[in-house]
């Protein structure tokens, strides 16, 4: 560890010097130094050999997964400054020379780390952008052909000699397309990729300009494009976004974007663009160049179009097959509710037949056990006899309200609650209904009290207010231990009355207060504590509030325990009678 700090340390400081000192070295490079003396050939090697050392700097720095990309691109940037510092060493020695060929050595291997990186970030799985890649390298290969290789194949000096100096604009066109690869994943978007995307249209823009300015001289302004690619190039790599370029990540489908037309048509105007520009000033057409290219962008064109076609139709049967799909869905859907609600109507049916056939033998049970048990009508019994017809009777009253409950719901469903509103105290029917519950709660040992503020005036139907008060209270009683507590309130208030159920039982949660009146809900503490009931007291409840106009909802109370309030108008509306 201490070895590897020991290199990494003077490598990073070494790195800083293109990355910070470079944008402030380069106007002194231009503007201040004598033109092609010492001092500029100084600076210029410095900062070159620099921005390859950064770039080694930043591997070590920011320790990317695959390091082979950016070290092939500091050989490369290390190649041009080697070739730089024997070009001025040798004084613009002629074509070809050692310096050509290190030159060139460097270009191959930034196209070769450019390769390797589009590879490792998945640029090889989108072969329709690759198409429209190749689209803009033929272009640029046209414009170099014309500007800048014709006239070298077709011009004066050795084959050798021509072939090199080929070469260069050759190397650009490769170096193009390598960049435009990137554009193919998603690593273009990283901070990185803009300044090595930056670093590489800074050194195409030299190489043009060199290119077709017969008048470059070492020193002048053309280098500070070739300066700022050092620098470039060296902050790419030191920043830390540079260990995303390689990671392949999920590709966004292509679209046919802005900036995608503005290219693909530039590329197809490139070749009459360009025979319009050679006629204007009287130069050779290049009639077989702009022939080929074109050709050969019209064949790469009609295979994107081709794509497109078929994707457009890909997409065209997959939506018609998601819509027939959608269309068989929505009508099983419909078959599977109208089933649904066929089967919850003719179970509706089932449950009140037979809950009216049930009701008819119960009320025999029911009378003749009260005949059995009364002492004038009834043989003498014994106390154990006694007993067991007690417990017959009380299971007889409980299946005889369930019963009732479940013929009441079903005449929900089918709509037949019907209303019969009068005037009313509603203190007077809450204290009758505390009265009758007084025995049931006596024998759990349950306190239970009425109180009101005065008389309680309402319009309501009393037989449909008394069921309500009195599955309330039997549900309080039966959630409530012994020696708890059930209270009845009933109160006026200006635009109607409030009554109000509250028991010291186990209670509601926030979730069982939202559900509570849903049909047959049990609450998990109701379950495992085994409280019998069907859960249907409380749908059963809110049905009678809600025929009445008002409102029922359930809240947790202070030291625990529930209190359902209810809340009804003074005066039942008309269109509120029948459900």
């Amino acid at each position: 560890m201490f070895a590897f700090r020991s290199i990494t340390r003077p490598l990073l400081l070494i790195a800083a010097l293109p990355a910070v000192g470079g944008l402030i070295l380069i106007p002194v490079y231009v503007f201040v130094l004598p033109i092609g003396g010492t001092a500029q050939n100084v600076v210029y090697d410095t900062i070159a050999v620099s921005s390859a050392l950064a770039i080694a700097g930043g591997v070590a720095l920011n320790r990317p997964k695959a390091p082979l990309p950016w070290l092939l691109f500091a050989a490369g940037n290390l190649f041009f400054a080697v070739a730089d510092i024997i070009f001025n060493l040798e004084n613009a020695p002629a074509v070809p020379s050692a310096a050509d060929a290190v030159y060139l050595a460097g270009y191959a291997f930034l196209i070769a780390g450019l390769v390797v990186m589009v590879n490792r970030a998945g640029g090889r799985q989108r072969v329709a952008v690759l198409d429209e890649i190749a689209i803009i390298s033929v272009a640029f290969a046209l414009f170099q052909w014309v500007f800048r290789m014709s006239a070298v194949v077709h011009g004066p000096g050795s084959t050798t000699a021509r072939a090199v100096t080929a070469a260069y604009p050759a190397m650009d066109i490769l170096l193009l397309a390598g960049l435009a690869g990137f554009f193919v994943t998603a690593a273009w978007r990283t901070t990185s990729f803009q300044l090595l995307a930056a670093s590489i249209a800074s050194l195409l823009l030299a190489d043009e300009l060199y290119g077709i300015d017969s008048s470059y001289q070492n020193g002048g302004w053309i280098d500070a494009f070739w300066l700022i690619s050092y620098v470039l190039w060296a902050s790419s790599a030191l920043h830390p976004s540079m260990r995303e370029l390689t990671v392949p990540r999920r590709l966004r489908p292509a679209r046919v974007s802005s900036w995608r037309i503005v290219f693909l048509t530039a590329a197809l105007l490139s070749v009459p663009a360009l025979l319009l520009v050679q006629w204007g000033r009287g130069a050779p057409l290049e009639v077989p160049a702009a022939v080929i290219t074109g050709t050969i962008i019209s064949i790469f064109v009609m295979l994107r179009l081709t794509g497109i076609l078929r994707a457009l139709e890909r997409l065209r049967l997959r939506e018609q097959a998601a819509r027939a799909e959608a269309e068989t869905m929505q009508r099983l859907l419909t078959e599977q509710n109208e089933r649904l609600v066929e089967s919850d109507r003719l179970k509706d049916e089932f449950v009140a037949l037979i809950s009216h056939d049930l009701r008819t033998p119960l009320t025999s049970i029911i009378g003749y056990v009260e005949l059995a048990l009364d002492e004038e009508t009834g043989e003498s019994l014994d106390e154990e006899r006694r007993g067991y017809l007690e417990i017959v009777s009380r299971s007889s009253d409980r299946l005889l309200r369930l019963v009732d409950d479940l013929l009441f719901v079903a005449r929900l469903q089918s709509g037949q609650l019907t209303l019969t509103p009068a005037f009313l105290d509603l203190a007077d029917v809450g204290a009758q209904a505390v009265r009758e519950a007084v025995p049931h709660a006596e024998r759990k040992g349950i306190a239970i009290s009425f109180t009101s503020n005065g008389p309680v005036p309402v319009e309501a139907d009393k037989g449909r207010i008394f069921q309500l008060l009195d599955n309330l209270i039997t549900n309080a009683i039966k959630f409530t231990p012994q020696d708890g507590e059930v209270e009845v309130r009933a109160r006026s208030t200006g635009n109607g009355v409030v009554l109000e159920v509250s028991d010291s039982g186990i209670g509601l949660t926030p979730e069982d207060a939202e559900r509570v009146f849903e049909r047959f809900f049990r609450s998990e503490k109701a379950v495992e504590g085994q409280i019998p009931g069907a859960g249907l007291g409380l749908f059963i409840a809110k049905a009678i509030v809600e025929a009445h106009g008002g409102q029922i909802h359930a809240e947790s109370r202070d030291g625990g325990g529930a209190t359902f309030v209810i809340d009804l108008p003074a005066r039942v509306r008309t269109a509120e009678l029948v459900r």
